[in-house]
């Protein structure tokens, strides 16, 4: 695992940095992470150019004069794109020709944190293992003399170029190159849209316009995470101006959820599943190739048997899917997957989770089945899943969690690939992990019977929960 800040609630993964705005993230450690992210990046690309992106969360203009200012403590040209999703960065390196980007943002975590997500050429992918590291290890030393008097502003030499609308067109153009558009603006899709108030809303709108779609805007307060207990306010929009289906996305617009034409959020995983039985009837002749990460439902696993389709298994984190995707592509095969928190990832357009790709594909699998979203939803494998955080769990006991559930379910079949993860002969799988982007233990529980995941889910919150601190 990459390495974790001593005594803070700085979290440093392949995800990032991510911290709480003005306790561990302050501007003085984000000018120190920005510099050594520079220094990393030239380590790679004499001069680069580097993109500035970031989402709406309050602190990421405060946040972005101490970015430019570490940046430019090394050699660099900045390209600030503005408030605009994360995968349109991953599109603008490619299209603006830049090397390397930071994009301010803590994704779906609680709104008093913000964060960095660094991405590197040439593939325009979050920073690997080694490369995290070693960014870590260049943070140590960066800002020297520098810390208690960031400038706000960086010199004349250093002036920062907008190209907002050309990263915003790039993305659209990607995106539709790859869907039927004709086809799902004939179906003149009524569409009920919650952004969170994020980087996705403007362009989102311009994606479902270009699609032919009427929109119903919901502009909710609610956290970023678009899980089914956050999004009350679209599911009674869907109802109440009788649309097709509801979407959700988180405030950087790389996660999309489903609300089906009954109001009822229907859960991210359904999305991924989505998204893939379509890819896999539209390449069903070109063998392809499904990636998705250790936590993702057993539907996915069920289509690629029904279609006689290999799957690949990558650990957690964007950047091993994107990185198995990568080998995968080069090797001349048809690639596509994510992760089951509405993660879609469709190589074409980028290595990275896209909302944007995720709509267009939901709308077109939507227009070519002829169905309602909700009997789209039955028609996919049946499994019930719950996704339980537990809070307090020190980072020293970790083991000790882990060690109790093995012995709980000892005889059953064990993996550590990621975490621990137990398998039951029925399909029922249980696993427990160290989140990456926040301090939390994370327990996914997935059976064919409600019942059995209930059950299994209190076990092995009973064995851990006397190791949580007060």
């Amino acid at each position: 695992m990459p390495p974790q800040s001593e005594g803070s609630s700085l979290r440093i993964s392949y995800s990032g940095v991510r911290g709480i705005f003005g306790e561990s993230l302050t501007l003085p450690v984000a000018a120190q992470f920005a510099e050594a992210f520079a220094r990393l990046a030239n380590e790679h690309f004499p001069d680069p150019v580097v993109i500035i992106g970031r989402d709406t969360r309050p602190s990421g203009d405060e946040l972005l004069p101490a970015v430019i200012a570490g940046l430019t403590r090394r050699p660099c040209l900045l390209l600030d794109v503005g408030v605009v999703p994360s995968p349109t960065v991953q599109v603008a390196m490619a299209e603006l020709g830049a090397q390397a980007a930071i994009i301010i943002t803590a994704s779906h975590n609680p709104a008093q944190w913000n964060g960095f997500k660094f991405l590197i050429g040439p593939h325009h992918i979050v920073l690997d293992g080694e490369q995290t590291r070693h960014l870590f290890a260049l943070s140590r030393t960066a800002g020297a003399g520098a810390k208690h008097a960031v400038p706000l502003q960086p010199a004349a030499r250093h002036a920062v170029t907008d190209r907002h609308r050309a990263a915003l067109d790039a993305h659209l153009r990607r995106v539709l190159r790859h869907v039927d558009a004709g086809a799902i603006r004939a179906r003149r899709f009524k569409v009920a849209v919650d952004s969170c108030r994020g980087a996705g809303e403007e362009v989102t709108a311009q994606l479902l316009q270009e699609l032919g779609c009427q929109v119903t805007p919901v502009r909710a307060e609610r956290d970023s995470e678009p899980i089914p207990v956050n999004l009350g306010a679209l599911c009674a929009a869907v109802t109440d101006s009788a649309c097709d289906l509801g979407i959700a996305q988180d405030l950087d617009a790389d996660r999309l959820a489903l609300v089906s034409e009954k109001g009822e959020a229907i859960g991210e995983e359904c999305t991924l599943a989505f998204a893939v039985d379509h890819l896999l009837h539209r390449f069903a002749d070109s063998s392809p190739v499904v990636v998705k990460n250790s936590s993702t439902s057993r539907m996915i696993d069920d289509l690629c048997a029904a279609q006689g389709v290999e799957l690949r298994v990558a650990k957690v984190g964007e950047v091993n899917l994107s990185l198995t995707m990568i080998e995968l592509v080069e090797r001349g095969q048809t690639v596509f997957g994510g992760e089951g928190n509405g993660g879609v990832i469709y190589p074409p357009v980028c290595y990275g989770r896209d909302s944007l790709i995720g709509i267009a594909l939901v709308l077109e699998y939507v227009a070519a089945r002829g169905e309602p979203l909700s009997e789209l939803r039955d028609r996919l494998p049946q499994y019930h899943m719950v996704k339980a955080k537990l809070q307090g769990l020190p980072a020293d006991r970790v083991e000790e969690a882990l060690a109790r559930v093995r012995r709980l379910f000892a005889g059953q079949a064990m993996s550590e690939f990621d975490g621990l993860k137990v398998t039951f002969a029925d399909g029922t799988w249980c696993q427990v992990r160290a989140s990456n982007t926040e301090p939390i233990l994370r327990v996914i529980v997935e059976s064919p019977r409600a019942d059995a995941r209930d059950r299994l889910l209190r076990q092995v919150e009973t064995e851990i929960t006397p190791l949580l601190s007060p």
